[in-house]
């Protein structure tokens, strides 16, 4: 069974910290408290689902930065439709991080031009998800020994953190004046609000 109690405490706690936070963010030490929280550890196939539908709602809340500078694209749908095989597994894990690593290297010219900065953070997160769904450990996705979300390289962003950056326009490590602020909050409250709830739910 999930520990409810635990995981509605973190989250209050966490809601208050990006109410608080200048910056609005919500860190990654936290997160991870929230993640392991989230588990079921009599069940590691639902936890393991709970994860990846945690983190294609986070892609399918900014998918239309993607689409607004991607329009005629439909790679990154394939990656969620992707992301769904490897969970009913109808596709091998190699292929699909082939396939995720594949569609993040095809942006490589776009990621040059900065007009396209929100929307190449998307297809960051979009390759994690698919990269997460071939790991069912329900910890593979955590490190409690991380700080700070920009301890972690460019290719090992946590999928919910590159949607943060992709509505802010920027990674945490940018001045607030550089970034928007109020839509990381923003997201970092709907996470808590709704996405969590949903995951779980579903």
């Amino acid at each position: 069974m999930i520990d409810t109690k635990a995981l509605a405490t973190q989250i209050k706690i966490a809601l208050t910290e990006v109410s608080d936070d200048s910056k609005g963010i919500l860190s990654i030490r936290r997160r991870t408290k929230i993640y392991v929280a989230m588990i079921d550890n009599q069940d590691a196939d639902r936890s393991y689902r709970i994860r990846i539908s945690l983190q294609e709602k986070c892609v399918r809340h900014v998918q239309h930065l993607w689409t607004t500078a991607f329009p005629s694209s439909s790679s990154l749908e394939d990656m969620l439709i992707l992301a769904h095989q490897v969970v009913e597994r109808r596709v091998s894990t190699d292929q699909a991080e082939m396939k995720a690593h594949r569609f993040f290297q095809s942006f490589d010219r776009a990621a040059t031009n900065p007009a396209n900065d929100r929307a190449i953070m998307v297809t960051d997160a979009a390759r994690q998800l698919v990269v997460s769904t071939c790991y069912r450990d329900p910890y593979a996705d955590i490190d409690e020994t991380l700080r700070d979300d920009d301890e972690l390289l460019p290719d090992s962003l946590d999928c919910s953190y590159a949607c943060a950056c992709a509505v802010a326009g920027g990674m945490n490590w940018r001045p607030a004046a550089e970034v928007d602020v109020e839509a990381r909050r923003a997201f970092w409250m709907w996470y808590l609000n709704e996405a969590i709830p949903s995951a779980l739910n579903n």
